[in-house]
């Protein structure tokens, strides 16, 4: 199990102000939400960095798909593509 650790952060009042409010009405800690904001602003981040890698991996190994396949198979689809 991972070790809790503390952090800190300077933050603006105004968004003090907005995670007192949360945490109130969630009837949570600040540092709970704060965990919990921090948690999921990292995973949908490193998700994303992790799909860009894989993509540009996929590229310098020559696993592409030309414009025009992409295009077809949109239209086939969707009936457009957006032109």
């Amino acid at each position: 199990m991972n070790k809790d650790v503390t952090i800190t952060a300077r933050i603006d009042g105004e968004l003090s102000d907005r995670l007192a409010r949360l945490s109130t009405m969630q009837g949570r800690s600040k540092s709970w939400v704060v965990g919990r904001a921090l948690k999921s602003f990292l995973d949908a981040e490193l998700a994303f960095a992790e799909a860009v890698e894989e993509g540009l991996t996929d590229m310098r190994d020559g696993r592409t798909v030309a414009h025009e396949d992409v295009a077809a198979r949109f239209k086939a689809r969707f009936g457009t593509c957006g032109k």
